[in-house]
């Protein structure tokens, strides 16, 4: 399995799954929104050096034929775009959780 193939199945499907569970419909006031960027800058700005440290030092590395082959700096793209989408699956599953943050649409 590629890594694409894997934030595909593990990590985009969950995400849309659990959006449709929760309320197509339902709608977000914009302090939830900034509060979701900002923690998707958090976590990207956050995650980037270190991976990419591992990544540099030998700690860890990525099959070049399970990867697109597009990187930033020494991280796959697919591993850049996992620190956002995994943020996203959490989000999916927190907010409608919260008390009063999320309010269906009429």
């Amino acid at each position: 399995m590629t890594y694409g193939g894997f934030l595909a199945g593990f990590v985009v499907a969950p995400t849309l799954a659990v959006a449709a569970l929760a309320g197509a419909r339902r709608r977000y006031r914009k302090l939830d929104l900034l509060a979701l960027g900002a923690t998707l800058v958090i976590a990207c700005v956050s995650a980037f050096p270190w991976d990419n440290y591992a990544v540099e030092q030998g700690y860890w590395r990525f099959d070049p034929a399970k990867i697109t082959g597009v990187h930033l700096k020494s991280l796959p793209i697919e591993e850049c775009s996992f620190f956002a989408l995994e943020t996203l699956l959490v989000a999916a599953v927190i907010l409608p959780l919260l008390p009063g943050r999320a309010r269906r649409s009429p």
